[in-house]
């Protein structure tokens, strides 16, 4: 008899998906303190607002590319080991980069907190994970990837409260010692998934494929891209622009967390309907509402509606990422090389931190958010279009076959 901790499916597993999300969640917490004390971080280095902005934009590109190693390296050893690198870069990685000057900031955010960090959480996870699980694997992935949303909504209320009493350079550090032990703990936790054991180095099945494998990675990294460029847009800049309206931070705060409430809903129901009718459509119905809520945002001016399009635009914040995984699963099969999600990762990442620049690039070029909310929209229509091409293709696959 299979024994109940190495069992698909099983109890195992299940604490499995919450033990990861909440790693997730642990390693994706220092990206957050640049949003939330932007302005003690700029005080500190001439008031320069960019100094705080692009830590936390080199942490995301950090992770995106650490991403794609830390795949690699789960698959040719196991998924504990990125974990443990984890958890000693960010309990290092919090002290160190709160010590220094600008460019120990931008260092210690992509590589000990990004590239090594928060890198060594996500992706191997959720490749892990996908392996312990048949019959609902959709969930499971939802339960992983929903840990991005409890770090948004958790950390920033830490940092609030530790910002005022010990400053911003103290708060790093706790959050480097508190995140650190408590993922090291985690990977002592973490066991390779059934299906990968004994076989460091794995080799992809020969499967099938609607188009060129090099094709399908090209589609979904760029649609990546476009659709967390989208994204980004306006929920970084959404506190600066219910400020604009006559609005003040409070409100822009409360529409930030109706979007990450409103995601970490949707990402479960839209697991469940990718158990009915794939993730390829999903994919495809999680951006199309996005482009009714970027729409939105261009012509919204009173709260309500504002708080109304968070919540449209939360549901595929997680949910469409999350659909990348699925889909590259459902293309590739139980074998796929965890590198392939490293990659696709990359360019989401890379997405959401160039969309957040972009958005401040052209307000100040424009002083306004139209045009901003213009090439999150373009943005958004070239992801409709490269999920489209796949999906078709996809269909045709199937047809094709007797």
């Amino acid at each position: 008899m299979t024994p109940a901790s190495t069992r698909i499916d099983g109890p195992y597993a299940w604490r499995l998906a919450i033990v990861s999300m909440l790693c997730v969640a642990l390693g994706g917490g220092g990206i957050y303190l640049p949003m939330v004390g932007l302005k003690e971080m700029a005080a500190e280095f001439g008031d320069q607002r960019a100094v705080p902005s692009t830590a936390y934009m080199v942490g995301f590109f950090g992770m995106g590319v650490g991403g794609v190693f830390m795949g690699w390296l789960a698959d040719r050893t196991s998924p504990r080991v990125p974990l443990a690198i984890a958890g000693l870069s960010i309990g290092i990685g919090g002290f160190l980069t709160a010590s220094g000057g600008e460019w120990v900031l931008y260092a210690g955010y992509a590589l000990l907190l990004g590239f090594f960090g928060n890198a060594g959480t996500f992706t191997p996870a959720m490749n892990n994970v996908q392996g312990w699980f048949e019959r609902k694997r959709n969930t499971a992935v939802a339960i992983v990837s929903v840990g991005p949303a409890i770090a948004g909504s958790v950390w920033p209320q830490v940092y609030r409260v530790l910002l005022p009493e010990i400053g911003w350079r103290q708060t790093l550090a706790v959050y480097g010692v508190v995140a650190g032990v408590l993922l090291l703990a985690g990977a002592l936790y973490v066991r390779p998934a059934p299906v990968a054991r004994g076989r460091a180095r794995r080799q992809e099945e020969k499967v099938a494929l609607p188009l060129p494998s090099s094709a399908i990675m090209v589609l979904l990294s760029a649609a990546a891209f476009c659709c967390c460029a989208a994204m980004a847009l306006p929920f970084v800049h959404m506190v600066a622009y219910c400020g604009d309206l006559g609005y003040p931070a409070a409100r822009g705060s409360e529409a930030v967390s109706l979007v990450l409430l409103s995601a970490i809903v949707a990402t479960f129901v839209m697991a469940r309907l990718a158990d009915r009718i794939g993730p390829l459509p999903v994919s495809l119905l999680c951006s199309v509402i996005q482009v009714g809520s970027l729409v939105g945002f261009m012509v919204a001016r009173d709260i309500t509606s504002i708080y109304a399009l968070s919540l449209l635009h939360g549901i595929p914040f997680i949910a469409i990422v999350q659909g990348y995984a699925l889909n590259l699963r459902f293309l590739y099969g139980p074998t796929i090389a965890g590198w392939r999600l490293g990659v696709v990762m990359l360019f989401a990442m890379a997405g959401m931190a160039a969309g957040g620049w972009i958005g401040g690039a052209i307000f100040d070029a424009t002083l306004s958010y139209q045009p901003a909310f213009q090439a999150a929209l373009a943005f958004n229509l070239l992801n409709l279009m490269l999920l489209g091409l796949l999906y078709f293709a996809q269909r045709r696959r199937v047809i094709a076959l007797p």
